[in-house]
């Protein structure tokens, strides 16, 4: 993929993700105009960024449904692995350095190389199929599914805490939900959660749900920590840091 598309996923991402803000911070007055405009300065049909956002709005909480029809491409999923966990503020500076920023630096695109290797889909597809299979448990849980557990479910998806839903009371259960678009697929703990799962033992409970699409099947495992012996694997994610020189104070 050429640079100007990599830099055409990331702002597409960037609208996908803060919408109408983004819009704000990039002082457009509308997403068509955006997508002109930014089509222009990349080179890039503005038709294609729009469908690029549409792709992201399957996975970011906005209005918009988007495509969850199809599942998103290795492309694509790159730039959610390498920017979704850096700040509103970095990947703003980073959308307008992209937009805006006359010199040709193009040494952060250097670190987005191509991954070669592909995996399963099921797995490479996980930002959609865990957000559906978040909002399945959910359900299931409030159709008393779960009925082994008792409490009131917690949403602390936003909070980084290593679990996705937690039971109130004494109970200290926590729950956290891996989805698969197949019957069988790749799964991945972060390292926080892996160790939250190491800390909690039976009190954390891991849930599967596979087959989304079709027929979706429920696993639980309790104590994953114990019963997993999963293998290491190393990432490369986009960190930003604010340097300054103290002359310049």
């Amino acid at each position: 993929m050429d640079l100007n598309r990599k830099k055409g996923l990331v702002v597409s991402y960037y609208l996908s993700k803060y919408d109408r803000k983004a819009l704000k911070e990039l002082k457009y007055d509308s997403f068509r105009a955006a997508f002109r405009d930014i089509g222009t300065k990349l080179n890039i049909p503005p038709n294609t960024i729009k469908n690029r956002r549409d792709d992201y709005d399957s996975i970011n909480d906005n209005n918009r449904n988007g495509w969850y029809q199809k599942e998103l491409s290795k492309s694509t999923l790159d730039i959610v692995e390498q920017f979704g966990n850096i700040s509103e503020v970095a990947l703003t500076e980073i959308v307008k350095d992209i937009l805006f920023n006359t010199n040709d630096n193009n040494s952060l695109f250097e670190l987005l190389k191509e991954d070669e290797d592909s995996s399963n889909s099921s797995f490479n597809n996980r930002g959609i199929t865990g957000k559906q299979a978040e909002k399945l448990f959910i359900q299931y849980f409030n159709d008393g599914l779960f009925n082994d557990y008792e409490g009131e479910l917690i949403d602390t998806r936003d909070d980084g805490c290593g679990y996705d839903f937690k039971l109130s009371g004494e109970t200290k259960v926590v729950f956290e939900v891996k989805g698969l678009s197949s019957e069988e697929g790749g799964v991945s703990f972060t390292d926080k959660e892996w160790s939250i799962a190491k800390e909690l033992k039976s009190k954390y409970i891991l849930i599967i749900i596979s087959n989304i699409s079709l027929s979706p099947k429920i696993k639980v495992v309790v104590n994953p920590y114990e019963k997993i012996n999963p293998t290491k694997r190393y990432t490369k994610v986009i960190s930003v840091n604010w340097a300054f020189r103290t002359r310049e104070m």
